[in-house]
């Protein structure tokens, strides 16, 4: 049930503008983003850089199961998407008990 209300979580960003798709993008992006979801087969170098870049601007990052945000945004090899509305990524923390999400990096 939990994994559902995440599933409508990231298509109401989705509907409202409020996802950047990608790493490359997430860098270059004006926006301020609150919560950045990546892939457990993220590469090791693409996990390095995200974790750098969240480091130095406090985001929030959680690691999600294998496939499950490509399967969530509907769009193929997508492996990190940032929210950048706060109500909604907050509502997404609050559901960590559904079972896709792995870890939490940073508050």
């Amino acid at each position: 049930m939990q994994s559902r209300k995440i599933d409508s979580y990231i298509g109401f960003a989705l509907r409202a503008g409020e996802v950047i798709f990608g790493l490359d993008a997430l860098l270059a992006a004006k926006k301020t983003p609150f919560l950045v979801l990546f892939d457990a087969g993220t590469g090791e170098a693409g996990k390095r850089k995200l974790k750098n870049f969240a480091a130095g601007r406090g985001l929030r990052t959680i690691e999600c199961k294998s496939g499950y945000i490509a399967s969530a945004v509907h769009r193929d090899n997508v492996k990190i998407i940032s929210l950048t509305g706060k109500s909604l990524a907050d509502a997404i923390l609050n559901c960590d008990e559904s079972g896709i999400i792995t870890e939490v990096e940073s508050e």
